[in-house]
């Protein structure tokens, strides 16, 4: 009887010690491809769909017929889609689906936005609204069609930012649209932040202001940063100059960098940069990625390369650069980035042939970037350094 009982307790306990799995609490559309109304790929979508912490992006040829598409989507572990995208629908307009975590607690509302209007070539920064909390703003361009349509083609780093608490407003936050641009007109402002304690704990002590042509992937940005900017959008056109207005004043703190091993230094005597530029990338070589933080700049599938010299300046100056096709324009980086990049990232000595026929078929994507800190994605830079930007213009070969 004596051993029975201890049989039993010793079950009952094992039985106490195993727990079962906490459902995911995860609420996330992961992967996302267009289909025809014959549950076939396509093919009047250009380039990559973007996929932002709360819509789906995509651009496609004119002539798509968007009143008979379907999704297929990849959802986080355990998580379901309302309603259901693999039912051809019509997509002229913005559609709307929710998608539900696993354990049913969680709840995101996605927008599906299939864009038939080529990427603009003149930025104005004059919209923008809040994100779905209303705690930081987002940036778009309109476009007028049939109807007016907003493109929301800039990202930032504003939604990692979000994850510190240490922005209380938008206002606060490393990027923002400000008043008195040019010609009286609104401009961005992208401004180095401190972190705060959330950063010191990661080892990610600032947050550069930015902006760019893309999309940020918010559940990569403490885990895998610089994979967390994707870089570009497709682009049908040769382009030949980047030209706008900037201001810069760098920060007057000490200038904080990472050592080899991850831990936070000051680099004494260092200024800190700002940063402009524009890359002309193919995307088709890519298998459906996009350039990110590692290889934007050094990647073998660039084809030209735009890049401003930015300068302090206390009032908006103009600035215009050529596209540079051919040899690679030399990157040299400083010891304190050296340590933290894998070479493998660097592409040959020769950048890629453009190409008509590839240009046409929307098999290169544009990036255009701005920062207030030059090496900010590796969390390096100077709190307070402002980089101000306004009327910028990608001029074509027509």
């Amino acid at each position: 009887m004596k051993k029975c009982f201890l049989y039993l307790l010793m079950v009952g306990g094992l039985g106490a010690c195993i727990q079962s799995e906490p459902l995911n609490a995860e609420a996330d559309i992961t992967a996302c491809k267009i289909l025809n109304a014959k549950g076939l790929p396509e093919t009047n979508i250009k380039g990559n769909i973007i996929i932002n912490n709360a819509q789906v992006l995509a651009q496609a040829n004119p002539k798509i017929d968007l009143t008979n598409l379907a999704l297929q989507v990849t959802l986080t572990e355990g998580a379901s889609i309302s309603p259901d995208p693999s039912k051809v629908m019509d997509y002229s307009q913005t559609r709307k689906f929710t998608v539900t975590s696993q354990d049913g607690n969680w709840h995101k509302e996605y927008s599906v936005i299939i864009d038939t209007f080529d990427l603009p070539f003149q930025y104005d920064f004059e919209h923008y609204e809040l994100n779905e909390t209303g705690k930081y703003q987002v940036f778009f361009e309109e476009t007028q069609g049939t109807a007016l349509f907003k493109q929301y083609i800039w990202a930032s780093g504003n939604s990692g930012f979000a994850l510190t608490g240490v922005g209380r407003n938008p206002q606060e936050y490393p990027t923002v649209s400000i008043e008195n641009g040019i010609d009286g007109s609104r401009a961005i402002k992208l401004e180095t932040k401190s972190t705060g304690q959330f950063g010191e704990t990661v080892k990610m002590p600032i947050a550069a202001g930015n902006l760019f042509l893309g999309s940020f992937d918010v559940n990569n940005a403490v885990q895998k940063p610089l994979k967390a900017t994707r870089f570009g959008l497709p682009f049908g056109k040769k382009p030949l100059q980047l030209k706008g207005y900037y201001k810069y004043t760098p920060g007057t703190q000490p200038f904080k960098a990472k050592d080899k091993n991850g831990n936070t230094v000051t680099i004494p005597g260092q200024e800190d940069e700002g940063d402009i530029y524009a890359v002309l990338y193919e995307a088709a070589e890519l298998d459906g990625q996009a350039l990110d933080g590692n290889n934007v700049l050094t990647s073998e599938n660039i084809v030209a390369l735009a890049r401003v010299e930015v300068e302090k300046k206390d009032e908006f100056t103009a600035f215009h650069v050529d596209f540079h096709y051919g040899s690679r324009i030399p990157i040299d980086w400083p010891k304190f980035i050296q340590d933290q990049r894998d070479p493998s990232d660097d592409g040959t000595d020769e950048y890629l042939p453009f190409k008509e026929k590839k240009m046409k078929n929307y098999e290169y994507n544009l990036a255009v970037v701005f920062t207030s800190s030059k090496y900010g994605a590796y969390f390096a830079g100077s709190v307070g350094s402002t980089l101000c930007i306004d009327k910028v213009e990608i001029v074509c070969e027509k």
